[in-house]
């Protein structure tokens, strides 16, 4: 099962950051007669009229895996994350103009970036410019096997977490709800079975305590 497996973090091999400094940019059963039906799922007779409601199916766990993770792993602070791009023949000065400076800002601000897609050179700006580099062992199980052909035949979706860690992916309401608890340090790359096949991922990410965390999207 996907559901809450801890995969063993590996070396880095393909995904090493001197190879990616040198890439380019890119369900139910049926009722039977002698049962008695679930009043929750009957239709119900509005009050004020004859027109009748069905009850609402309640949330649909969604298998997920944590394919890997640095509890302890802290982002750079923005001063040492800009100098170490800075040096970086990939990006030089010209992280700090257009069109580059929107796509560090987009990385560099948001704690969850979600794929649906999987390239290697593809993934270098969420990489670098998210500053998940500096974790960067941690994600080479995410990649094992036929992973990257799951991702892109849309069986699975990915989402890094970054000061999260995930508690419960659920689908309601023609959505994955996936739930998070804040933390001080972490990193997490998780892997979840996807129920649908729109072009882009319905996704809503709520803390324990019920506030809303902005996702990025990370594909091309």
């Amino acid at each position: 099962m996907w559901k809450r497996i801890a995969w063993q973090r590996l070396s880095l091999g393909a995904l090493s950051l001197g190879t990616l400094g040198l890439l380019g940019c890119p369900a139910g059963s049926q009722l039977s007669l002698s049962q008695s039906p679930d009043p929750t799922m009957m239709p119900v007779v509005q009050s004020e009229g004859t027109e009748t409601a069905i009850a609402e199916q309640p949330p649909q766990p969604v298998e997920f895996a944590v394919c890997g993770e640095i509890p302890d792993w802290e982002r750079l602070s923005l001063a040492e994350q800009t100098a170490a791009l800075t040096q970086q023949p990939r990006y030089g000065e010209a992280i700090t103009s257009e069109p580059l400076k929107s796509l560090f800002d987009k990385f560099w601000q948001q704690s969850v970036i979600s794929f649906t897609t999987y390239g290697l050179s593809a993934r270098t700006e969420p990489i670098y410019l998210s500053g998940v580099w500096t974790g960067i062992d941690a994600m080479e199980n995410c990649y094992e096997g036929d992973r990257p052909e799951a991702i892109n035949q849309g069986e699975l979706a990915e989402l890094w977490l970054i000061g999260h860690q995930v508690v419960d992916i659920t689908w309601a309401d023609e959505a994955y709800q996936v739930t998070v608890d804040t933390t001080t340090t972490g990193l997490q790359f998780v892997q979840f079975d996807r129920l649908e096949t729109g072009e882009t991922l319905p996704l809503v990410v709520i803390e324990s305590d019920g506030g809303q965390v902005a996702v990025a999207s990370g594909d091309w």
